[in-house]
């Protein structure tokens, strides 16, 4: 397995009760990434300050490509995070941060060009600057790739048009049951989720969807088929950056070419690894994911 993957997106701390964590999805996805041997790297921003400095050396310790991490005078992404007894969390987001303003520089431009999937998330487009820098990208530059959205609710840093849109520019989409309810409001359709994932593939021409759903597991419509596959039981520390370790080992899984029951496997067992671990992107590899499933399934 020889794939590459770029991530564009918010690079931000999640200061969370037990401590400052650094986050933001697309990050997570790409070390995460990292971990289970993938070479991937991240577009993004973050200031000449303090935490953007943190940023850095964590993510230079993590093993982290962070050639394509850009610097400007805004400040580094914070977000607080609290987290409910069930171990859901809130989120409120610092507004005008160092990853509203990424650029499309020139090694942007080429790096986009040589991957196997550019990963988007939709929070990055809050901001006119990023959304202007991202679509460029993702439209006018990329070579082969497949474009991954991961479509992310996060308060009133969403609308439909930007969602609807960003859909039209993906070739494979990730969310979860309150978003998929959400675009069901908007599309006007009936609430049920295997007949609404059908149509949001059909009505955007996605070749394949995602779908988590919490304590149900979660599911993927790939090649006309769909598939559920029940969750992993762990003791939950917190949910922060579970659906993007469930991104990172289906898009895995997708480079090598595993099928859609063992995508959904490694998948859900990446997202239920890091639920039961501190913050977004605690340290693993394959043959610990691989442990998990094993001993999970015996």
């Amino acid at each position: 397995m020889n794939g590459k993957v770029v991530c564009i997106g918010e690079i931000l701390w999640d200061a969370l009760p037990k401590g400052i964590f650094l986050g933001g999805a697309p990050m997570n996805v790409a070390v995460n990434l990292n971990n289970l041997g993938v070479k991937s790297s991240i577009i993004s921003a973050v200031g000449d300050d303090q935490l953007g400095n943190l940023a850095l050396n964590h993510l230079t310790r993590l093993g982290a490509d962070i050639s394509l991490v850009q610097h400007n005078s805004y400040p580094t992404g914070l977000v607080e995070v609290k987290v409910n007894d069930r171990g859901i969390p809130a989120y409120e987001f610092q507004k005008d941060s160092a990853w509203d303003h990424i650029l499309a520089p020139d090694e942007a431009v080429q790096a986009v060009k040589d991957v196997d999937y550019i990963v988007v998330g939709s929070l990055a487009w809050r901001e006119k600057q990023s959304a202007d820098s991202i679509r460029s990208l993702i439209t006018d530059h990329k070579g082969s790739a497949k474009v991954i959205v991961d479509v992310n609710f996060r308060k009133s840093f969403y609308t439909k048009d930007l969602i609807l849109d960003l859909l039209t520019l993906g070739d494979i989409a990730k969310l979860n049951d309150d978003e998929l309810e959400e675009i069901e409001h908007w599309m006007g359709w009936e609430h049920h989720y295997e007949t609404s994932i059908k149509r949001l593939a059909k009505e955007f021409d996605l070749e394949a969807i995602l779908y988590t759903m919490g304590e149900d597991g979660s599911a993927l419509y790939k090649d006309g088929e769909f598939t559920v596959k029940g969750r992993f039981s762990v003791d939950v520390q917190d949910t922060v950056g579970a659906g993007d370790a469930f991104l990172s080992g289906a898009i895995f899984s997708l480079l090598n070419e595993y099928s859609s029951e063992e995508t959904l496997t490694f998948a859900n067992a990446m997202g239920a690894f890091v639920a039961g671990k501190d913050g977004a992107t605690p340290a693993l590899t394959f043959d610990e994911i691989s442990a998990f499933i094993a001993v999970k399934q015996a």
